[in-house]
């Protein structure tokens, strides 16, 4: 929901015990890329955090909420400037009015979405950058210049998000029991020597001997490595 802290309100909260009840952000006004008038059509009406941008931003301002003292002064203007360009997204999109929005917001805008929809279908094998395009109704050369600007590719960018999903499952003690293969085939690498290959490139490490590891020090600390 948006509020306007320059108008009065009354608003409650019902927290559930032990999980996060709300995520308030203030920002200056001048900040937003929209007009004043456009936002003011959407203050005080609720915003669905479950489905579209509402919920792209949503998971974004919980990441910085679960993340926040992984980050550094150096990052607070990048962090700042994203969030604000997702903010404004979503009260254009809401008031379909994104053609007030500045480029770079609509390109801050299109990546969320694209993340979003990569690791919602990170398990699907069949998932391609041309697919990714189709549905964001983008050309794949533009897709790839997208991710050329951070030095990756849309395929590369797949790879790592699974890979990273891969090494968490095999540092997860509840999911030992699961073969190696079993966890490779969970996000999308249906080759277990093409995904051990993949896996000892990027980590230096075979898979096997980075969970094997991985439990031996957790065994040794006597704590939860995996949440």
């Amino acid at each position: 929901m948006v509020l306007d802290s320059r108008r009065p309100f009354h608003g409650d909260v019902h927290a559930h015990p032990d999980s996060w009840s709300h995520v308030t952000v203030q920002c200056p006004r001048g900040l937003l890329p929209l007009p004043e008038k456009t936002v003011q059509h959407l203050v005080a009406v609720p915003i669905s955090g479950h489905r579209g941008m509402g919920a792209v931003f949503g998971r974004w301002l919980a990441d910085i909420g679960a993340r926040a003292t992984e980050f550094t002064a150096a990052d607070i203007l990048i962090l700042a400037s994203v969030t604000v360009d997702l903010l404004a997204s979503v009260i254009a999109r809401c008031l379909e009015a994104e053609a007030a929005l500045s480029p770079e917001a609509r390109r801050t805008a299109l990546r969320a979405r694209i993340s979003a929809f990569v690791e919602e279908r990170l398990a699907d094998p069949a998932m391609t950058p041309q697919m990714i395009a189709d549905a964001h109704h983008i050309s794949l050369r533009h897709l790839q210049q997208m991710f050329a600007e951070d030095d990756t590719s849309p395929a590369a960018w797949i790879r790592h998000r699974r890979l990273e999903r891969c090494r968490l499952d095999l540092t997860n003690p509840h999911l030992h029991a699961h073969p190696v293969q079993a966890i490779a085939a969970r996000w999308g690498f249906t080759d277990p020597a093409h995904f051990s290959r993949l896996f000892r490139a990027t980590y230096a490490i075979p898979p096997r001997d980075y969970r094997n590891l991985t439990l031996e020090v957790c065994a040794h600390r006597q704590q939860p490595c995996a949440e």
